[in-house]
């Protein structure tokens, strides 16, 4: 009997109910728009559960998840495990520093650590480019109403 991949849909299940648990601490409705800045991320949450349950029963009736072929990949490329943990690193970090840290210091790490799974070795330029933006997109977001909090809560304390 080969061995079956549990770990893969337990994971997006887990990470569903991670990001489903984030988003309850949100408001889900808001009076103006009707719809609160935590209703897609609780629909994100909830979708990637699904999918979780989904693998497992198809894991369960013993589907075989092989590789495809493609049509760059090189035969001996091995998996980077550096760059995949650096790109869940940048996918936790708004979950440790969004509340202390605030948005735009949250995106500029998001950034950098995304850029470093890439392969950039530029760290300060990735900082300076990710600090523009992550400004830009909180400037906009105020414009819009959206309530991310000051520009450096760690500031204000």
């Amino acid at each position: 009997m080969t061995e079956r991949p549990w770990w893969i849909a337990a994971g997006l299940a887990g990470w569903g109910a991670i990001v489903l648990w984030k988003a309850a601490e949100l408001p889900q409705f808001d009076r103006y728009a009707g719809i609160g800045p935590g209703m897609f991320p609780s629909i994100v949450g909830g979708v990637l559960i699904v999918l979780g349950l989904m693998l497992a029963w198809q894991i369960h009736r013993g589907v075989r998840f092989e590789e495809q072929e493609a049509e760059d990949v090189a035969e001996g490329h091995a998996v980077s495990y550096r760059a995949l943990g650096l790109a869940a690193a940048a996918c936790a970090l708004p979950m440790l520093t969004m509340k202390p840290l605030g948005f735009v210091v949250t995106c500029v790490g998001c950034f950098v650590l995304v850029a470093a799974a890439f392969k950039s070795r530029s760290h300060v330029l990735n900082a300076a480019i990710g600090l523009v933006f992550s400004l830009i997109c909180w400037w906009l977001f105020r414009k819009l109403g959206v309530q991310l909090g000051g520009l450096l809560p760690i500031a204000e304390m």
